[in-house]
């Protein structure tokens, strides 16, 4: 079941790629933390997208596909395979919560990023009420609700505020924070379950209370400076 936040991932990505049909090359995007997944790439490409997307991740990330170019498998934290300055976009769809390196992570990405770039991210808010329960429940029982999907998180941020200093300390500028209350994607599988957590979803929502919606998506850029030498000093 898509969250919003992965939706509005995928809009983010597509908008900003098809704003960019004038480059007589395709777009080079970097998806860190890819695994095997295609869901991304697979909506982008309908949309008109022009791109071609390497791949990361600590296994192995090579898949078919199209629009695919290079595979490396490396952490986030620490992605020497991969050029500086290469990539127009980096995206990553649930992959910050399993890392531990968030200092690393946030350097690699803004190196292998080329200045104006976007980073794309989907996370969770560990404050929310899904995911203060999630920290305490062991890695069985995450796989028996997610149907055998489930990865072990590191949570290394208490908070958005607090992933999201990570990123500014290495001069990222934050241009969007979105939010949604999403418990129904975790239990929809369960009927009475799934019927009270779309109530508690549209209650949340509904009272826009931030603090207590699940899913996030932060679209953060790096600057552009200007290198050029003043008049005065020429």
């Amino acid at each position: 079941m898509q969250t919003p936040a992965e939706r509005h991932l995928v809009q983010t990505l597509a908008s900003f790629l098809n704003s960019r049909e004038t480059a007589s090359d395709a777009p080079r995007i970097l998806d860190a933390g890819a695994g095997q997944h295609l869901s991304i790439l697979q909506q982008l490409t309908p949309l008109g997208c022009r791109y071609v997307c390497d791949r990361t991740d600590i296994d192995g990330c090579e898949v078919d596909f199209p629009s695919v170019g290079e595979c490396w498998t490396c952490p986030i934290d620490d992605m020497r395979p991969v050029s500086s300055g290469r990539y127009v976009a980096v995206f990553a769809n649930y992959v910050l919560e399993h890392v531990e390196n968030l200092a690393g992570a946030s350097q690699e990405i803004h190196r292998v990023l080329a200045p104006g770039g976007l980073f794309v991210a989907t996370v969770p808010n560990t404050l929310a009420p899904e995911f203060l329960l999630a920290r305490h429940t062991p890695l069985w029982f995450h796989n028996a609700v997610r149907g055998g999907h489930a990865f072990p998180t590191q949570y290394a941020y208490k908070s958005i505020s607090e992933l999201l200093d990570f990123f500014r300390a290495v001069d990222f500028q934050l241009e969007e924070e979105r939010r949604w209350s999403f418990a129904e994607g975790y239990l929809f599988k369960y009927p009475i379950a799934s019927t009270l957590s779309r109530l508690y979803d549209r209650t949340v929502l509904a009272c826009r209370c931030g603090w207590l919606m699940g899913q996030v998506c932060l679209v953060l850029q790096k600057p552009v400076r200007n290198t050029s030498v003043p008049d005065s000093l020429e």
